[in-house]
């Protein structure tokens, strides 16, 4: 435990990196490249695998100073929930970097590079819809026992879950047109996802064990 807690500015740091890399990767993705764009850009491709990577990466530290602090294993559902978006988490940190060694691998594949984007990507609508169950618990739990975050950081949270669950499952069907879509992720995983995470950094940068 001294080992962790002074480790805690670390992670409130690396919340931090996390919502710039998210906002990074939107401005890509969305400016640079462009929403019309279809499969692996050689250009900017590469950028986005990496940053797909170090968000993973960087997101598995951030769960394990949630786990510390928010004491999560004295909770059955949290826990579970922790436990499986840990694992989801680790899976598409690996797949991120997948479409940049299919496009530079020196060996003959089967499949190109937007192939294998196409089917890592294939799995973010389950991971959304994990993301905003664990906040909504996260939340929940915090509210009953140890209100580490803020209020602002509490309703944040709620309102990421309330907008990601939802249309996570309806997405499921194809029952959220395209720019309604859009605009709701924008609204769910550029802005208060990293607006939440931020908080929850702060929340583990204050924390200290009695």
């Amino acid at each position: 435990m001294e080992t962790f807690q002074a480790e805690t500015k670390n992670i409130k740091t690396i919340t931090r990196v996390v919502a710039i890399l998210v906002l990074a990767n939107f401005v890509i993705l969305a400016v640079v490249i462009g929403p019309d764009s279809v499969g692996y850009d050689p250009t900017y491709g590469p950028i986005q695998s990496i940053i797909n990577f170090l968000i993973g990466f960087l997101t598995t530290g951030i769960l394990m100073g949630i786990y510390v602090v928010f004491e999560v294993k004295k909770t059955f559902d949290l826990s579970h929930a922790h436990n499986i978006l840990f694992v989801c988490v680790t899976v598409q940190m690996l797949f991120a970097l997948g479409p940049l060694v299919t496009y530079n691998s020196v060996f003959e594949n089967v499949i190109d590079a937007s192939t294998v984007g196409a089917v890592s990507g294939s799995f973010n609508t389950a991971i959304f819809f994990l993301y905003g169950f664990y906040v909504f618990l996260l939340v929940s739990n915090d509210k009953k026992r140890n209100n580490l975050l803020s209020n602002r950081t509490q309703i944040v949270g709620n309102l990421f879950a309330a907008i990601i669950i939802p249309v996570s499952i309806l997405s499921l069907f194809g029952l959220i047109p395209a720019a309604a879509w859009g605009a709701l992720f924008i609204l769910g995983g550029v802005i208060l996802y990293p607006l939440f995470i931020i908080g929850v950094g702060d929340a583990i940068g204050n924390y200290s064990k009695d």
